[in-house]
């Protein structure tokens, strides 16, 4: 039989696509002012090839804002969310204060140096010109370990199965930011806006409007 040479993907990107699950039937529970369009992509891994797609041949007419959830670490009591790329629009206040709703605290991304904003299906919706976010459970109370362990074990290993240590109070508690998260963005008066001046508003959405960073 060999040894087992597949990657099982419980953390990533499973748990991605369960949280964005669960966060889809909470607002079709009670359904926010605007639609939200529920997506998993594929092919991510060879290049972002699913959301490029979607990116370009968009199934509704206008597509505001992203929310990617890519690879959430749900092994831990995580007390704060990270949003790759907050600071580059007014997506950034939206978050943080949909997560607070949750008792979570909306962190600066930890780990610039990995360049992470361009590196997921997000930045499809980026190049064209669209405000968008990557979510994350943050590096407190044990995140930093707890992202180290995975990174250091499971990551793209078979070993990233059902045996990963769950905290399902938290993955519950990540399903929740995610709904609130969209629903603040759905209900919002006006459409999340790239920052005046930022590189990728001023490069994928020239002449959009912009918005004054807080």
């Amino acid at each position: 039989a060999g040894a087992d040479r597949i990657n099982n993907g419980a953390l990533d990107n499973a748990g991605g696509v369960a949280s964005m699950l669960e966060a889809a039937r909470m607002l079709a529970a009670a359904p926010p002012r605007r639609s939200v369009l529920v997506v998993a992509l594929t092919a991510e891994e060879l290049g972002l090839v699913g959301s490029d797609y979607l990116a370009r041949y968009p199934v509704v007419q206008t597509v505001v804002a992203d929310v990617n959830l890519d690879m959430p670490i749900l092994t831990y009591d995580f007390t704060d969310v990270v949003a790759f790329g907050a600071e580059h629009s007014t997506l950034g206040p939206l978050v943080a204060a949909a997560a607070r709703t949750e008792g979570v605290s909306l962190s600066p991304d930890p780990m610039p140096e990995q360049n992470i904003f361009t590196r997921s299906d997000h930045y499809s919706f980026v190049q064209a010109g669209v405000p968008s976010v990557m979510l994350a459970t943050g590096y407190a109370n044990g995140g930093e370990a707890a992202w180290g362990a995975f990174f250091g074990g499971a990551y793209h290993q078979p070993s990233d199965d059902m045996s990963v240590p769950f905290h399902w109070e938290a993955a519950v508690r990540f399903a929740r930011v995610n709904g609130a998260i969209a629903r603040r963005i759905a209900d919002a008066p006006e459409r999340p806006m790239w920052y005046r001046g930022n590189t990728f508003g001023d490069q994928f959405a020239p002449n959009a409007p912009k918005a004054d960073r807080p």
